[in-house]
């Protein structure tokens, strides 16, 4: 009798078949071009045929109002169905809610790449850490003489102990311990011999190509990262990342400091935060050791409307506007420490959460129509050898707990531009449907030929925005055009050497097809188009 096993993967491990760089969607005449040339041939909608009033003598009057989008579109509120393939491997099982703004017109709009300059930077900082003193992180932290030499007696202690893995990182495939304790001696007498007597904490001001001091004698100017730790008017500590580099030309990261003097620490103690949502808090732990979403409310202490009326609030202190919450979820606060990869150690365990609250999604609304929030960053390549300039998907992220702003994470600002199409033509609900059905199919075979069975229950289907841009030929700008995103989970079965084992992907925000809603094109979130 073969043994069972449930498994719990993430989405991006177990959905191979939707991998950027994976096979090629078969030929089809389902795939369409795709990205920003398409555009030429998207059509404004026909007033005629979906507009509503008309004057007595039978012609249009000069205030026509394009039907509501739903109707436009002939959209149920919800959806059933079921496809397998031939088969019979796969199913397709549909019991969803059709999302759909209250829209009167659908426009597509061009987008690019907000500059990441010193205004940018400026706005930022002075908005969320008015009134703080701002230290250089490296210096801040870096070792004196007299922290090296405790390091070094930590170490000779687990050596005299006979103790050459204290660390728990375990042996490679040759059976010798990763972390290489006599070498770590060594480097320890050596930073004690260069290390600084003492170290002052010395005040910047966040910008890029500051120098830097590494402590060991190395120096370097950075000119597309600064890194400072803020000491707030309140006394708590933030650190502010500012980073540019290949797909992601800006990313702003703020985060509270829990315990500022755990930042000197060697042993690798940090503190992060989780997406409750199943699938993040389940990959490594015992699915019963999550909380249950009622622990984790009260756990909260601050309701969600408390907490994202903070969200709201910083985000006008910064001058981001034009977002709006699009997705949320609870978060959880856990600490990782003394650089343990033992499995009890890596992500979160409730026995080492120390904090709950709440984390929003924001993303741009145009019209009442909202970007679709997916967990997708885009930017990747078709191939990883591939030296093709992309660029990510925007991001908007505040993490909010009873403490207040945990963490600010901004990725790709974009600018706005000009309204390419007034009111996109835009394929009838059916059509798209249509479409659905066999692209679930198409874009699974390959999964097919190794799995036993896979059935989707798709349970969310969500009419929004998505930006679209053809990397090869201008990686600063894009459009944003409407497209149909399908949400849900999926539970797949496989017999690797004889043993059968079953496992699940139910990550919230994981979108398992897109579909442009002007053509019925495949869009590849992780790509971009």
């Amino acid at each position: 009798m073969k043994k069972n096993t449930m498994v719990k993967i993430t989405g991006m491990l177990c959905c191979v078949g939707l991998l950027t760089g994976c096979a090629k969607t078969p030929e089809s005449t389902l795939v369409k071009q795709k990205g920003e040339a398409a555009m030429d041939k998207y059509r404004e909608a026909d007033d005629n045929s979906e507009t509503g009033q008309e004057t007595g003598d039978g012609s249009s009057s000069g205030k026509e109002k394009t039907a509501a989008l739903r109707t436009r579109l002939n959209a149920p509120e919800t959806y059933q169905d079921e496809t397998t393939d031939e088969t019979g491997k796969l199913k397709i099982c549909t019991d969803a809610a059709v999302e759909i703004p209250e829209a009167d017109k659908v426009p597509t709009i061009a987008v690019s790449q907000h500059p990441f300059d010193q205004s940018m930077i400026d706005q930022v900082t002075d908005g969320f850490f008015k009134g703080a003193k701002m230290y250089d992180y490296v210096g801040y932290v870096q070792w004196t003489k007299a922290d090296w030499q405790k390091k070094l007696e930590e170490l000779k202690s687990y050596q005299a102990q006979g103790n050459l893995d204290p660390y728990g990182y375990g042996t490679d495939e040759n059976g010798n311990y990763v972390y290489d304790l006599n070498g770590e001696i060594e480097a320890a007498e050596k930073n004690i011999s260069i290390a600084p007597d003492q170290v002052e904490p010395k005040e910047v001001t966040p910008q890029f190509g500051l120098e830097y001091d590494y402590g060991n004698g190395d120096t370097g100017v950075n000119d597309d990262m600064f890194w400072g730790l803020a000491q707030m008017e309140d006394g708590s500590y933030y650190t502010c990342q500012l980073k540019r580099y290949s797909s992601t030309p800006m990313e702003i990261g703020i985060e509270k400091i829990p315990d500022v003097s755990q930042l000197k620490e060697r042993n690798w103690y940090w503190q992060d935060w989780a997406d409750y949502g199943p699938e993040p808090l389940s990959t490594e732990q015992d699915p019963s050791q999550v909380p249950s979403e009622d622990e984790v409310m009260q756990a909260a202490v601050i309701t969600k409307e408390e907490a994202q009326q903070e969200a709201e609030k910083v985000l006008t202190s910064i001058g981001i506007t034009g977002v709006e919450v699009n997705a949320w979820d609870y978060a959880l606060q856990y600490y990782e420490e003394n650089g343990s990869m033992a499995d009890d150690e890596v992500g979160y365990s409730p026995k080492r959460q120390t904090n709950t609250g709440y984390v929003f999604h924001y993303t741009r609304e145009i019209d009442g129509i909202p970007v679709t929030y997916t967990m997708d960053n885009g930017g990747g390549l078709e191939s990883m050898d591939s030296d093709m300039e992309t660029w990510c998907y925007e991001k908007v992220d505040v993490t909010v707990s009873k403490d207040g702003i945990e963490k600010i994470d901004l990725i790709n600002l974009y600018d706005i531009g000009e309204i390419k199409t007034e009111n996109v033509e835009l394929l009838p609900f059916a059509e798209i449907m249509e479409l659905y059905g066999k692209m679930m199919v198409i874009q699974n075979a390959d999964i097919m030929n190794y799995e036993l069975s896979r059935t989707y229950q798709i349970d969310r289907i969500v009419f929004g925005y998505g930006r679209i841009y053809e990397p090869a030929s201008d990686a600063t700008s894009g459009l944003l055009v409407p497209m149909w995103n399908f949400f849900g989970s999926f539970v797949a079965s496989d017999d690797l050497d004889g043993v059968a084992s079953t496992y699940e992907n139910d990550t919230k925000y994981q979108s398992y097809l897109t579909l442009n809603a002007v053509d019925g094109s495949v869009i590849n979130l992780g790509l971009g188009y």
